[in-house]
């Protein structure tokens, strides 16, 4: 498990606290992460507490600081987001993230750069490490300039390779 450290000199505005609190809003009110086999879906009382303890720890104030507690809370929902967390839904059962809640996801993301910072063990650093060359192998011959990859034209036929 990552170390997570806690910055004293935090470079938040009132702006990065705006970001957080809209993330949460539109967590507590657009996103889903209970579904049922008849297509209906609802809001689990974790996913809702979790949002309405974001929104109450939150320094609204000129200087505002996070405190450890209230970062543990934003990446606590933050995690549940990344997982089984939808607010764009289609047919089928077709379940997404919104461009919105991706973005407001990469400001949760920036502002959380701002005030932590992540330490991974030596091991961990390894296994990173060994998971980032095998991926980095699918993207050897993009790389070299010869891209597998199929494209489509606008009416959906396969153009080439």
């Amino acid at each position: 498990m990552p170390t997570i450290l806690y910055r004293n000199d935090q470079d938040v505005s009132p702006e990065d606290v705006m970001k957080i609190a809209a993330y949460a809003e539109h967590v507590s009110t657009q996103c889903y992460d209970v579904f049922a086999d008849d297509g209906s879906r609802s809001r689990s009382e974790t996913l809702s507490r979790r949002a309405q303890d974001v929104s109450d720890s939150l320094d609204f104030g000129d200087d505002p600081h996070f405190s450890p507690e209230t970062t543990q809370k934003v990446l606590s929902l933050r995690d549940a987001v990344w997982g089984m967390c939808f607010d764009a839904f289609g047919e089928r059962g077709h379940r997404g993230k919104s461009m919105n809640l991706l973005r407001m996801g990469q400001d949760v993301e920036d502002v959380l750069d701002k005030i932590i910072i992540v330490q991974l063990s030596q091991e961990e650093k390894e296994e990173a490490e060994a998971d980032w060359a095998h991926e980095s192998q699918f993207y050897s011959e993009i790389e070299a300039g010869t891209p597998n990859i199929i494209r489509r034209d606008d009416t959906g036929s396969r153009a080439g390779a």
